[in-house]
């Protein structure tokens, strides 16, 4: 028999099993991208999960597609925001000490039909919620609702702050 054939197949096997050991132990770290927490961050993360959650609850009055849809709604006189009390009660619980916010709604279906107005026109974005003060460092979220055929834009800003 052939020793030398014996000693190259079973340095193969050792290598073998050396470079699958390596492979294993390599897998075992876990990496994380290099991403730096801030305060911004953590509220816009607050911020999304606060819409996605009220835009994925169905109106328990049935008058509207969600709660998000119905606490951004006017009355039927479209004078006055009758669910905001509701919306800003949500918002007070979700958010931590030192946010301050600011709810807008804005109607991308009249500015489509009218380009040459600004999107801060009144007839474009109006204030639900309007901050006390807008101090502080500042993180913005939005979320697309349709009600009665018209599509808005629900724009949650928050600032950080100590109050």
């Amino acid at each position: 028999m052939n020793n030398s054939a014996q000693m190259h197949v079973l340095e193969v096997i050792i290598v073998a099993g050396m470079l699958l050991m390596s492979l294993y132990f390599v897998k075992t770290f876990e990496f994380s991208p290099n991403i730096k927490t801030t305060e911004e961050n953590e509220l816009e993360i607050l911020g999304e999960g606060i819409l996605v959650n009220l835009e994925g609850v169905p109106d328990n009055l049935e008058i509207y597609p969600s709660l998000l849809a119905r606490y951004v709604s006017k009355d039927s006189h479209n004078m006055y925001y009758p669910y905001k009390y509701e919306l800003s009660d949500y918002i007070n619980i979700s958010l931590p000490d030192g946010a301050i916010y600011e709810i807008s709604r804005v109607d991308i279906t009249y500015y489509s039909k009218h380009p040459e107005l600004s999107i801060k026109h009144h007839d474009i974005t109006e204030t639900v919620i309007a901050a006390p003060v807008k101090v502080g460092n500042e993180a913005r979220v939005s979320r697309i609702i349709v009600i009665d055929a018209v599509v808005y834009e629900v724009v949650l800003t928050m600032y950080f702050t100590l109050r």
